[in-house]
């Protein structure tokens, strides 16, 4: 058992690529289930965990987990320090939602979610041609939702 995050995050990258989802879990598991890594806040604990989840996410787009993948990045969402950050975020979550549901309408609720995420995103940077383009695409989303519901 590590002492702390750091090492933690340490055994992880040192773990062969055939093990990356186990040591990525384990640096996530220490720190949800470690009273004093679940109650620091601080940049150093942010930054690892969210470069976790990222690993995490991106070991279960290569074995076509998409729904896995976009809910470890919702969860790294809240520690990405930089606009820059949340957007590659964000669009990450954007091709898993689009990938990674079946379900009509599960897939449009996650693009609304992201895609109203990134228009944020993308205003707080005053690129609003982005930010347009993101409002056509919940627009669009949203109409999938509607359809989706009567089907139902």
């Amino acid at each position: 058992m590590p002492k702390d995050i750091v090492e933690a995050y340490a055994l992880a990258v040192k773990a062969r690529e055939s093990c990356t989802r186990k040591a990525f879990e384990a640096v996530v598991n220490f720190c949800e289930n470690d009273l004093k890594c679940s109650t620091d806040f601080s940049q150093k604990r942010n930054t690892l965990l969210l470069w976790s989840y990222d690993r995490l996410a991106q070991s279960f787009v290569r074995a076509g987990n998409y729904g896995s993948a976009y809910d470890l990045w919702n969860k790294a969402m809240p520690l990405a320090p930089s606009n820059e950050v949340k957007l590659k975020l964000g669009l990450c979550m954007m091709e898993a939602a689009d990938k990674g549901y079946a379900n009509m309408h599960e897939k449009a609720s996650r693009i609304v979610e992201t895609a109203s995420f990134l228009q944020k995103v993308y205003r707080d940077n005053q690129d609003n041609s982005n930010a347009t383009k993101m409002q056509k695409l919940i627009d669009n989303a949203s109409a999938l939702l509607v359809q989706s519901k009567f089907k139902n």
